[in-house]
This record gives structure tokens, C-alpha cells and sequence, in this order.
């Protein structure tokens, strides 16, 4: 995480091809603006969110070993691949597929997908405070609820966040 630059991403915002259907283009600008300022604490961010979960699933600490830096750089890094996706359908599926096959391997259940998902929103809030907007909850959390259904999907599971 240290010194590695901001994704860069088209300037064309167009949803065309957006992976999140369920997403309004309002959510997704509220997603992408939100995500360009959490972009300087986004270590702080990471250590709230995986500290979190850890609280609310703990059976998922030995689930995923010991090396907690390397935990709390994949939640940023898989953040910052559903944000970089938006607009890439078939790099989202791949993304998906790919994490959904390791998450299975692990033994992750849906459970640990709610429980990421609510240390998620319970981070932001602590992050951004009164700027974590109702309607940018709403965003978020519709963004990460498609990706976790979709997620589940490919790993032959299901849940809801």
C-alpha cells in the first residue's frame, strides 16, 4: 500500500457497460468521487475495515493466516478492483471468478461476506463521519452487495447483505 499511485481510470463515465446493474449513475459517481478522497487514508481505512471484520467474524482470522498487513492490503486491493471495473464488465467477471475460487478454496461462507460487508460501512462511517452521506451508504453499499451476490453466484453459494 505505501507509495502505490491512485488507479487511474477513463474519464468516460458512461454505464453502459457497468458490472452493477442494481447501481444508479448517481451511486456510481458517489462511489468513484468517494473513493478518489478515501484515497490518502486508505491504510487507515483498510486497518478499520479488516479489524472490523475480524471482530465480527472471527473464525475468519485463521481462515486467512497470520500475515494481517497482507489481509488488510487485499481488502484495499479488492476495493480498488471494484471501483477500477465499474466500467469493465468482463475484468469484473474475471475478478470475481478468480477471488470467488480462492474465497471457496479458504472455506469462506456467506457470513464472512456479510460480515466484511457491514465492517465495510461501519469503516466509512468512522472514516468520513457526518460526509458519509444516507445516499453514499446507499451507493456503497448497493455496489458491494452486487459484488458479493455475484461473488456467491460463482462460488455455487448465496446470502444477502
Amino acid at each position: 500500500m505505501r507509495g502505490s499511485p491512485q488507479p487511474q481510470r477513463s474519464q468516460d463515465h458512461s454505464l453502459r457497460a457497468c458490472w452493477c446493474d442494481e447501481c444508479t449513475p448517481e451511486q456510481v459517481d458517489l462511489v468513484r468521487t468517494s473513493f478518489d478522497a478515501m484515497w490518502p487514508i486508505r491504510r487507515d481505512l483498510a486497518d478499520l475495515c479488516y479489524n472490523r471484520f475480524v471482530e465480527l467474524a472471527p473464525d475468519a482470522r485463521q481462515m486467512f493466516g497470520g500475515d494481517t498487513e497482507k489481509q488488510r492490503k487485499k481488502v484495499l486491493d479488492m476495493i480498488t478492483a471494484l471501483v477500477a471495473s465499474l466500467d469493465e464488465r468482463p475484468m469484473f467477471q474475471s475478478l470475481i471468478a478468480i477471488s470467488g475460487h480462492k474465497h471457496a478454496i479458504l472455506g469462506v461462507q456467506p457470513s464472512h461476506f456479510v460480515a466484511m460487508g457491514e465492517a465495510l460501512m461501519w469503516s466509512f462511517e468512522r472514516q468520513f463521519g457526518a460526509s458519509f452521506t444516507p445516499e453514499l451508504r446507499e451507493s456503497w453499499h448497493t455496489l458491494y452487495a452486487t459484488a458479493q451476490n455475484e461473488m456467491l453466484r460463482a462460488t455455487g453459494r448465496h446470502s444477502s447483505f
